[in-house]
């Protein structure tokens, strides 16, 4: 890792030093900042089977034919304050990296490829001001104001920085072979990522794509047991520029439900030449993870060997403090 993660962070306080106010550091992400579920008009559901659950074939072996997988990791801290006209605005230091990691034996992984980013946080009427600097971006809060939205703002535009990492990474991983290779990503698969050859895990179920159109199927989801799966069905999405392009997914229940939600995740792909029930098997097969990864219920071992890794390269949040202290930053 050559990346100095705090060099435009001392350039940016050298330049701004007088109008800046030290205060205690925290981590953004641990903020409860509620992002509202997509309402059901902006999503169309299609099925592609009859309509119900399925049990995933009983004589799989526990093989697993994945042998690239993806994740990303932010890290987004309160670093000073900043007197605008009298207020004191919120500046945030955001840290990203996304690595795909290749698996070379069955419990053995190296890294494949890897990206990083560092990124200063500023609402829009600073950025105005501000963003000759390198690495100052945008953070979209237009409110000096409302102390909410400059949290939240500040959240979503991080999370969408390591994004862009995340579907930068999948074209360089698609460009670096001429031969298709199915990479599994932590994550839906929009944007870019929305690859033949990618196939999306996601852990979180915020949206609920079956209940508007399929309710009975919703249900039997959240009923459904251990190495079962849902139907797939397409989904479409719609912004402000219209319909977007369709999208295959299924639910799958890696665990046995203790609740609803445990071990429940739901796969994305474009047109992956895998089955359904092939993907799932395989899924299965990935299961076995440390207890105590977060979500262990809906994490496959890859994936948190990913995240571990992502996370030996950041820096963590005692050095960003230690690192800000020691420079009276």
């Amino acid at each position: 890792m050559t990346l100095d993660w705090f060099e435009s962070a001392e350039v940016f306080k050298k330049k701004n030093d007088k109008y800046l106010c030290n205060t205690v550091c925290d981590i953004l992400e641990h903020l409860d900042i509620p992002i509202p579920r997509e309402f059901s008009e902006n999503i169309d559901v299609k099925p592609l089977e009859i309509p119900g659950i399925y049990k995933v074939l009983d004589d799989y072996k526990g093989y697993s034919g994945f042998r690239f997988f993806m994740d990303g990791v932010q890290r987004t801290v309160l670093w000073q304050y900043y007197n605008f006209n009298g207020t004191q605005i919120p500046i945030y230091l955001h840290f990203s990296g996304a690595a795909i990691m290749e698996r070379v034996r069955a419990d053995l992984f190296r890294p494949f490829d890897e990206i990083y980013a560092r990124k200063i946080l500023v609402p829009t009427f600073l950025f105005e001001e501000l963003q000759e600097l390198d690495d100052v971006v945008d953070s979209g809060a237009g409110k000096y104001w409302d102390l909410n939205e400059l949290r939240g703002r500040a959240k979503i535009k991080s999370k969408m920085l390591r994004q862009d990492l995340e579907l930068e990474l999948v074209n360089r991983f698609n460009k670096s072979s001429d031969i298709p290779r199915l990479l599994i990503k932590d994550g839906n698969i929009l944007g870019t990522a929305r690859k033949n050859n990618v196939l999306g895990l996601i852990k979180t179920h915020q949206t609920l794509y079956l209940q508007k159109n399929f309710p009975r199927i919703q249900k039997k989801v959240w009923n459904m047991d251990e190495f079962y799966r849902s139907s797939v069905f397409t989904i479409r999405h719609k912004d402000k520029d219209g319909w977007k392009n369709r999208t295959n997914s299924f639910y799958l229940r890696i665990h046995p439900p203790a609740h609803p939600e445990m071990g429940l995740i739901r796969i994305e792909y474009n047109n992956a030449h895998n089955s359904a029930n092939e993907i799932s098997s395989w899924l299965i097969a990935e299961r076995a993870i440390i207890a105590a990864c977060n979500r262990w219920d809906r994490q496959i071992y890859p994936i948190q060997m990913c995240e571990d890794y992502l996370r030996t390269q950041l820096p963590s949040f005692n050095f960003i403090k230690a690192k800000i202290n020691s420079m009276g930053m």
